[in-house]
């Protein structure tokens, strides 16, 4: 018996990508930079302005490095930090060094 093959479209199996980034991560980096640009033209603090075009190119990048290297990083990273709780680590207390086990050669 022969499985009858069916072509799958990439663009419902790879993840959305904005300019290289994540594309929540991407929006968010807009939103901060945006908003240090903002109040430093509002309140003509040019420091703020330079901080947030500083934030943006430096970040830009650093996010596209990441999605390069797993599109799905935010989630894995969110979903590290969430079990971190239950999982234990090696040693059973955080700060100890991990346990060695006896080898049985």
């Amino acid at each position: 018996m022969e499985f009858k093959r069916v072509p799958v479209h990439r663009g419902l199996t790879r993840q959305q990508l904005i300019a290289g980034c994540d594309r929540d991560l991407f929006f968010l980096l807009l939103m901060l930079s945006g908003l240090l640009f903002m109040s430093g033209l509002l309140s003509l603090y040019f420091r703020n302005m330079v901080a947030g075009v500083i934030l943006w190119m430096v970040g830009t990048p650093i996010l596209a490095k990441l999605a390069n290297y797993d599109p799905y990083f935010r989630g894995v990273v969110f979903r590290s930090l969430r079990y971190l709780n239950a999982w234990l680590p090696s040693s059973g207390k955080v700060g100890l060094p991990p346990i060695t086990h006896k080898r049985w050669d």
